[in-house]
């Protein structure tokens, strides 16, 4: 394991000047709730100990330099003023110029500066466990703390702070829901979260004595920033709100499934029967009919116009069927019922497997694994498509799995902070 001197040293050989600051900010692993931020559904998420560190200094070069730890990727140098406005296609230091941009125009476009990057991660990238944000909000929270004196969070609070991130990432192609980002901000050692959203809140939840979170690795990637899964189901479940309030008379401009289940009025149980009433899928066509064109155009963004075809009852299955079960688990929680706990974690990986097509044939099969081996629940968790699965155990049962691939027992950990060399 790499040290804070072995980086340190490396900073100044790298750069010839003393870091100004050490910013770490963990990943996070989402107990339960996947795919439902976005909708303003509240998620279950703990910070990790695998993180982002960040070194930074301010230089006299007039350049923005980004150097990399880790070998395999080349270092990034651009002369000020540097007019970078997105990626559609992120690299690594894309991620760090979302963080660097977003706090620059929180700032009023703050004048920029020559700034020298280090940065070292623990979080296996594109595995589910928001390496990407990680790098976001640990770059802005670099730019900021260079800018200001003092402690950064006293210059803005840690909630906006966590919102600012999460709006900075369509820079890099992803529209995000904000929880990776609240997680990783707001998170305390020793206790998972309940994280809400607009407005943006937190709160504390003791897990039981009893529970053990493994995290797997399925051994497949998927940048999610780089490729369309993500954005389609964005783009899906926009259309079931515009549906739906067509269905139920509503006049809301809101996209978000959360705001439409509160203006009917309706319960989880209700608003699920209604959406057994939607198309199964629909073509382009077939949804302009159903809505309008107009409707359609609000729904889609500048890279989601090629879309031709929309699943729209199971993805609309999943978020609410996926929001109740948050509510449900917290209450398990609360009950130190860690059989319920396992049995709605497994519900939510059907879910996520079947209605949202977000699993793959490794996470299918790893979940299986470790249910046939004693775990009392198994899931994805982050996007999808590949990464890492979350697995609940007692911990009178961790040994039975002791000879299982795995990559760590994850214990929540704190949330970001700076520290002032």
């Amino acid at each position: 394991m790499t040290s804070n001197e072995e980086l340190h040293d490396h900073f100044v050989k790298l750069y010839g000047i003393e870091p100004e600051v050490r910013i770490t900010c963990p990943g996070r692993v989402n107990l339960i709730g996947e795919h439902i931020d976005y909708h303003d559904y509240g998620v279950f998420p703990m910070a990790i100990d695998a993180s982002t560190v960040i070194l930074a200094a301010k230089n006299s070069t007039q350049n923005i330099v980004f150097s990399n730890f880790d070998p395999k990727y080349d270092s990034w140098e651009s002369p000020i003023p540097c007019g970078w406005n997105g990626s559609s296609s992120p690299k690594w230091f894309d991620y760090l110029l979302c963080g660097w941009k977003g706090i620059l125009d929180f700032q009023g476009n703050h004048e920029q500066f020559g700034i020298s990057f280090l940065l070292f991660g623990t979080i296996p990238p594109s595995s589910g466990l928001s390496s990407s944000s990680s790098l976001v909000c640990a770059s802005a929270l670099s730019t900021l703390a260079l800018i200001v004196d003092g402690d950064p969070f006293e210059h803005i609070s840690r909630e906006n702070f966590a919102h600012l991130c999460a709006k900075s990432e369509p820079l890099i192609g992803t529209l995000s829901g904000g929880m990776d980002q609240a997680a990783e901000v707001l998170a305390s050692e020793g206790t998972a979260l309940r994280i809400d959203f607009n407005p943006l809140r937190s709160k504390n939840i003791q897990l039981p004595d009893d529970a053990v979170f493994v995290v797997v690795h399925s051994n497949t990637e998927l940048n999610k920033g780089a490729t369309s899964h993500y954005n389609e189901r964005v783009i899906e479940g926009r259309i079931v709100s515009q549906l739906l309030k067509k269905r139920l008379s509503i006049n809301s401009p809101s996209f978000r499934l959360k705001d439409i289940q509160k203006l009917s009025g309706k319960s989880f149980e209700e608003i699920l029967e209604i959406v057994e009433t939607l198309p199964e899928e629909a073509t382009k066509d077939q949804v302009i009919e159903l809505i309008g064109d107009d409707k359609l155009e609000e729904c889609l963004t500048e890279n989601t116009r090629k879309f031709t075809e929309f699943k729209l009852r199971p993805r609309a299955r999943h978020v609410f069927s996926e929001a109740h079960r948050v509510e449900l688990f917290e209450k398990a929680c609360e009950e130190k019922n860690i059989r319920e706990m396992g049995r709605l974690m497994n519900e939510s990986h059907r879910s996520c497997a079947l209605d949202y097509e977000c699993s793959c044939r490794e996470l299918d099969e790893i979940c299986s694994l470790y249910l046939k081996n004693g775990a009392l629940g198994a899931r994805l968790t982050g996007a999808g498509w590949g990464g890492c699965a979350v697995v609940l155990m007692a911990a009178d049962d961790v040994e039975k799995v002791a000879d299982l691939p795995s990559l760590f027992v994850s214990k929540p950990a704190q949330g970001i902070r700076v520290h002032r060399f």
